[in-house]
């Protein structure tokens, strides 16, 4: 059983205090449902924190990308990102929930019908952390113009035993 240690971020709105613990997100919106979701690169925890932390309801006018270190098993991991393996029975398992939903009910499941399954079957319970990535929406983060080369990768824990250190990294200024 191989250690893995990894140092990501996590963006939240600035507090009269920093946090000292990161946020838990709940919600069957989440990509991911219910966990601590955090950034692979900071680039994307400053990019995170400019268009979903700065919004009117900030009235501090600030965001804080804090930095932490996550330590766990490669047993308690599941990478869609670098691990082939991971990646294709990921899809895999999405798909055949998928069908299945679909030949019950007729119509594709939403996310937050596809979280709600996960978390009523405990599919991810034993899984700690799950490393998944999308694609950036702009070119906004790309040297090339329309070609999106980046992965914007997170990563949502379910164990937060496994987060080792959480500290302010920096606090920026909305604009």
């Amino acid at each position: 059983m191989a250690s893995i240690t990894l140092d990501v971020y996590h963006t939240q709105s600035h507090t009269a205090r920093p946090l000292s613990f990161p946020v838990l997100a709940t919600g069957f919106e989440n990509w991911l449902g219910d966990g601590y979701y955090f950034w692979q690169d900071y680039q994307f925890s400053i990019w995170w924190g400019k268009t979903h932390k700065c919004g009117t309801s900030n009235k501090s006018r600030q965001f804080i990308v804090y930095r932490a270190t996550l330590i766990f098993d490669s047993e308690e991991f599941i990478d869609t990102v670098f691990n082939e393996e991971d990646y294709y029975q990921f899809c895999k398992n999405i798909e055949k929930f998928a069908k299945a939903y679909q030949k019950n009910l007729g119509r594709k499941p939403s996310l937050q019908e596809f979280n709600s399954f996960i978390e009523h079957h405990h599919v991810w319970d034993e899984i700690k952390v799950i490393r998944f990535q999308d694609l950036p929406e702009s070119d906004y983060h790309v040297e090339v113009l329309g070609f999106y080369y980046k992965k914007r990768i997170q990563l949502r824990v379910n164990d937060p035993k496994i987060i080792s250190t959480f500290a302010v990294h920096k606090t920026f200024a909305c604009l």
